[in-house]
């Protein structure tokens, strides 16, 4: 949840984070980002069931531990998402927009994009452009391009840091994607975007 205040860049540097109108209607935004980023993180343990059980530290997650039921951990992400997408439709037309493309590109991801190198990281950090646009489009206020770019590379810098550590603690093995990275290309892409 913590990814999702950057919602609240959009009001910081433009100068009305203690505007009380656009707090409200960003604070509304980043409730309902929490909610499609938890629907998304619960579809992607589903997803994810029969290989985090075998996983040394994902098996204590709760849907894996068994914790939490396969159908309650369904019906749970159904209903995050869904009210989670009417909700964003009540606060604006553009704003639902950028919330459909947030939960279709983590649908995609879970599905799809983390199980090649480069897409998966590309897919972390377009979220995290995601969020910022949805920023915008909560309040009509634009952010500087210096500073989307700025998201874009902390981004891409995090998550190509996180492969490179689960390569070297975990091995190739860890996800998919790994065995397509070599830890010299991911030093060059940290490198990079740092």
């Amino acid at each position: 949840w913590i990814k999702n205040f950057i919602l609240f860049s959009t009001i910081i540097f433009n100068g009305k984070l203690f505007d009380l109108s656009y707090i409200l209607v960003t604070s509304a935004g980043f409730l309902i980002f929490c909610a499609l980023s938890s629907a998304s993180y619960i579809f992607n343990d589903i997803v994810d069931l029969k290989n985090d059980r075998k996983h040394p530290i994902k098996k204590k997650r709760p849907l894996a531990s068994g914790m939490v039921h396969l159908n309650t951990a369904s019906e749970i992400a159904f209903l995050l998402g869904l009210f989670g997408l009417i909700a964003s439709l009540l606060l604006s037309p553009s704003f639902f927009f950028i919330a459909s493309a947030f939960v279709l590109l983590h649908i995609f991801y879970t599905l799809l994009f983390k199980n090649y190198a480069i897409l998966d990281i590309l897919s972390i950090a377009f979220s995290f452009i995601l969020r910022a646009f949805a920023g915008e489009m909560l309040t009509g206020y634009h952010l500087p391009f210096w500073l989307f770019l700025t998201i874009l590379f902390v981004a891409l810098f995090v998550a190509t840091t996180k492969r490179h550590a689960e390569l070297l603690r975990q091995g190739s093995s860890a996800r998919p994607a790994l065995f397509q990275y070599q830890e010299r290309l991911l030093d060059s892409y940290t490198s990079m975007f740092g």
